[in-house]
């Protein structure tokens, strides 16, 4: 399925938090700063300027989204296709060039052959080459590099982004421990914010509920606020912001919610729907509950992510025409700070060839949605990998499309 367009065919009201003119304003502005300074084309990597510019909003600012500004024209972006839906529905840009986000590993030849095809080739382009300079940005960037190469001419420089990344994929029995705990605290915040869902209260109401169950049941600082969209906008899942929107009859309500517990985190998600949910609804949930029961059953150690999707992906068929579903049955997990939870280093998904072993923890992160008919759902579970197969790290309950 071509997300994009199947968005734009079946667009929801843009929910822009200033005039058009506004970022028009913005826009140009910025272009004529660059013709200034002789920039043909500005690639965008700092997330607050992409939303300064277009009104881009995610849960996931920390994600991979690069805006592309020409000295006319609009922002072009090249982003995951779980954040194009953020795009449209938030921002002014139109024009967007997608990947999946669990192959984001060399989005510079991606974002190159973009700025080729633009006619950038021989242009001048500017880089944001890191945040502002601060202590709150983070380490090792593009400028830093470029110093050291220039400082330290007779070392040799060798990517090692993976290095610790190994060596944190096997968990200890302590790491699993809290994890277990944080799996505990997930649940009990999902289920306050589910047993707060009724008509007529918002978005941002029933999180309040959840927010409050989890840090009363002792989790600390989250690695990302909690994930709720309802109504029509689950068509769009599932980076969408709550912004209090009100519940209506008939509205899915989508969650997605972590403990932390000494930076440890076990994600879950779970769903519900305002009354009776619509034939789309419940056929949809039924595929993505099946996915979960298929997983739980198929990961075992010598498995490699490549193997679980494959005997996996038939429950996908259960799903209404039309659905769409990210591609990514799980993403290796453990400690996580601000602004993501996950290690980001193993995958279960078609083509991945990482085997499973004993004690490497996974979320399981089944969300679908309809963007033609404008719902969606998921359930989820955190999991660690056995001798023998796989566990629940968390309760495991709820795991059904509640009604309320």
């Amino acid at each position: 399925m071509d997300l994009v367009q199947t968005l734009k065919n079946h667009p929801l009201q843009k929910e822009l938090g200033f005039a058009r003119s506004e970022y028009a304003m913005r826009v140009t502005k910025t272009q004529q700063l660059m013709r200034e300074r002789g920039i043909d084309f500005l690639v965008i990597s700092i997330t607050p300027n992409l939303g300064y510019l277009t009104g881009y909003d995610t849960t996931m600012p920390s994600g991979y989204s690069m805006g592309i500004l020409g000295q006319t024209g609009n922002v072009r972006l090249h982003t995951s296709e779980l954040e194009a839906p953020c795009a449209l529905l938030f921002s002014t840009i139109e024009d967007i060039d997608v990947y999946r986000w669990y192959e984001s590993t060399d989005t510079a030849t991606q974002l190159s052959h973009i700025l080729r095809d633009l006619g950038a080739n021989g242009c001048r382009i500017g880089l944001e080459m890191d945040n502002p300079e601060t202590f709150a940005s983070g380490a090792m960037n593009v400028r830093s590099y470029l110093r050291m190469t220039e400082l330290l001419p007779n070392a040799t420089f060798v990517d090692a982004t993976h290095l610790v990344l190994k060596v944190r994929s096997i968990k200890s029995p302590a790491e699993i421990e809290k994890m277990r705990v944080a799996a505990t605290w997930s649940l009990e915040g999902l289920m306050a914010t589910i047993n707060a869902c009724e008509e007529g209260k918002t978005d941002t109401e029933v999180v309040g509920e959840g927010y409050y169950a989890l840090k009363k049941a002792g989790s600390e600082l989250m690695s990302i606020d909690p994930m709720c969209v309802t109504g029509p906008r689950t068509g769009y899942m599932p980076h969408i912001p709550y912004r209090r929107h009100t519940l209506e009859k008939g509205h899915p309500v989508y969650l997605e919610y972590t403990g932390t517990y000494d930076r440890y985190n076990a994600p879950t998600m779970r769903s519900c729907v305002i009354g009776q949910p619509s034939d789309g609804i419940r056929r949809l949930s039924d595929s993505a509950l099946m996915v979960n029961e298929l997983l739980l059953e198929h990961i075992k150690p010598g498995r490699t992510g490549d193997d679980i999707a494959q005997l996996t992906k038939k429950a996908l068929d259960l799903a209404p025409e039309g659905s769409f579903f990210h591609g990514c049955y799980g993403y290796s997990i453990g400690m996580g700070h601000q602004p993501a939870w996950t290690e980001a280093n193993l995958y279960i998904a078609e083509g991945s060839e990482e085997i499973m072993l004993p004690s490497m923890a996974f979320h399981l992160p089944i969300c679908m949605w309809h963007p033609e008919d404008k719902y969606g759902i998921g359930f989820s579970e955190s999991i660690v990998v056995t001798e023998n197969g796989c566990e629940i790290l968390g309760p495991g309950e709820h795991r059904e499309l509640i009604i309320r």
